[in-house]
């Protein structure tokens, strides 16, 4: 497994986490005629939130945004040409080890490729029962996901 580089966010990196963004929502989200995914939304997506730079050989693949006091994983985001390098399973990996507890997050029941990544990974579905009725489910991440073999994660200051 390539090995991923994780390092905090600056603005340097801005324009192009913004367009990474766009494009990946856009794709992923695709099924959503009323939600408009714009570049200039990546700002509001991100504020207050610790974010996340996933790097691989100097090339930046993707971000996470993750909401501290809940230990809510709002956003992973990985470019479409670096899915299913273990990139995504790396960096929630680094999430349970840099935060050190576990954390929740939401995914669109209409998504199946996310919701049956999350369960590969031993997330469980902790929807309450009074949200039995949206459109979305709660996960709760397991204490570890285990690493391929010869995988590691470099993380930056």
């Amino acid at each position: 497994m390539p090995v991923l580089q994780i390092s905090p966010y600056t603005a340097e990196e801005h324009k192009e986490l913004a367009a990474l963004y766009a494009d990946v929502a856009s794709r992923t989200f695709a099924y959503d005629h009323t939600r408009f995914i714009h570049a200039d939304q990546f700002l509001s997506l991100i504020e207050g939130e610790d974010v996340w730079v996933l790097r691989y050989e100097g090339e930046i693949v993707g971000f996470i945004g993750y909401y501290t006091p809940e230990h809510f994983l709002h956003s992973l985001y990985i470019r479409y040409t670096h899915h299913k390098r273990g990139f995504g399973r790396q960096a929630l990996q680094f999430l349970l080890e840099h935060y050190g507890c576990a954390h929740e997050l939401k995914v669109d029941r209409i998504n199946q490729s996310a919701l049956k990544f999350y369960q590969a990974m031993g997330y469980t579905d902790v929807t309450a029962e009074a949200d039995a009725r949206q459109t979305w489910s709660r996960l709760r991440s397991p204490a570890k996901i285990e690493l391929k073999a010869a995988a590691a994660i470099a993380v930056g200051d």
